[in-house]
């Protein structure tokens, strides 16, 4: 805030808010120059608010602009209307990388992304039976991805690389007959599976 006089004067930064005269109906002496700068500055906001209304009404009203009618455009017939860069054509297409581009592209294929999701985990047991249970699991579902993990003092299988609770919902609606004890766990997948 500005201090001129006795008035109090906003920043130039706020346009829109109106100076405040704190002793407006006090009688005293006048203080003109404080009088004058705002109404200068009632101004300005108001003008910037005209403004603003205008580019706002400019802009909408943009879209229903029409064009005059007096010279329509006229194809002759044997104009094609395909346009000729969706036709494809053969040729050779050649990429230029830079050596330090192309060795993150590398290394980046090489790590593993994990991302946020489900895995339906239907054992936690000792590691003969959970192991067991992961080949069986495989042989019947071999597109599932099966992930056995140790945590003290178990081993639990989890599987699926699911990216919403719904997949994760229906992957345990045709899980639950064979498994019944099984259950969604929120873990990081593999961004690659689906």
């Amino acid at each position: 805030m500005k201090f001129i006089g006795e008035t109090r004067f906003p920043d130039f930064f706020f346009p829109m808010s109106f100076p405040y005269v704190p002793n407006a109906n006090v009688a005293g002496p006048i203080n003109v120059f404080g009088i004058l700068l705002a109404s200068f500055n009632m101004m300005r906001s108001i003008l910037f608010s005209l403004s603003m209304l205008i580019a706002i009404l400019s802009v909408s009203q943009e879209g229903y602009r029409t064009i005059p009618a007096d010279k329509p455009k006229v194809f002759p017939v044997d104009t094609p209307f395909v346009d000729t860069l969706l036709t494809p054509r053969e040729g050779d297409v050649k990429f230029t990388v830079q050596p330090r581009v192309a060795t993150l592209l590398k290394d980046y294929a090489n790590h593993e992304h994990s991302q946020n999701g489900y895995r339906v985990q239907i054992f936690l047991g000792d590691r003969n039976t959970a192991e067991s249970t992961k080949r069986s699991f495989l042989q019947r579902h071999p597109d599932v991805p099966a992930y056995l993990s140790w945590l003290a003092p178990n081993f639990r299988l989890r599987v699926g690389d699911l990216h919403t609770r719904l997949e994760a919902e229906h992957l345990l609606h045709e899980l639950k007959t064979t498994y019944p004890g099984s259950y969604i766990v929120p873990d990081e997948v593999e961004m690659g599976r689906d």
